[in-house]
């Protein structure tokens, strides 16, 4: 099986070589090479250029979903950084940008070693197989997803777990009434804002 999946990507990796030599925009660089900061299960930091690259073709559970297998919860979000974490720390990253997303930062196709990252990800359940609008697309790692998900791994083996793009829009569309249900409770609650009484009122107020 392994080595069905290492041909599986040696395959996709000349796929993405000649879609890469295509079309390149002038302010995408051919390659970014490096130490990286993992930012979310998608997302990557090159500090030392300055320059942060999200993964073409790949989507991840946001940091604060949460997922059901069988009964046991788990935060699919932070298990998606983590993964991410742990495939890509103390190693270089090799990164092949395709373009710039609606801010400006790149999308790529990133390796470590051999190891395609959103490739492997999606195998293993980690997240999902998606193209945005007006994005590159990379209709490869549907077929790759197709496998995980009859495997029932990592995010398909929760039912009710919405894919990331699905969970935005639903949240988007809250309306302010509900507002309050998308208060993150790990977040720090502000300190209590307090009425300034002048000196002379707290004084009569004592006496």
């Amino acid at each position: 099986m392994m080595r069905t999946a290492a041909i599986t990507f040696a395959l996709l990796a000349g796929l993405l070589s000649l879609s890469l030599a295509q079309s390149r925009p002038a302010d995408v660089p051919r390659q970014i090479y490096g130490k990286v900061q993992v930012i979310d299960g998608t997302t990557i930091d090159f500090k030392d250029r300055g320059q942060i690259v999200r993964l073409a073709g790949y989507e991840a559970p946001r940091l604060e979903q949460t997922a059901v297998s069988e009964g046991i919860e788990w935060p699919a979000g932070q298990v998606a950084k983590a993964w991410m974490i742990l495939r890509t720390l103390e190693r270089d990253v090799n990164c092949a940008p395709v373009a710039r997303d609606a801010n400006k930062n790149l999308i790529a196709h990133c390796f470590v070693g051999e190891t395609n990252l959103a490739a492997t990800a999606i195998a293993e359940g980690i997240g999902y197989a998606f193209n945005y609008k007006d994005e590159p697309q990379v209709p490869a790692y549907f077929d790759i997803e197709r496998k995980a998900r009859g495997l029932g791994y990592g995010v398909w083996s929760s039912k009710d777990l919405l894919p990331p793009w699905l969970y935005v829009s639903a949240r988007d569309k809250k309306t302010p009434e509900q507002a309050p249900d998308t208060f993150d409770p790990g977040l720090p609650l502000p300190p209590p804002v307090t009425p300034d009484i002048p000196a002379s009122s707290a004084e009569s107020q004592g006496g």
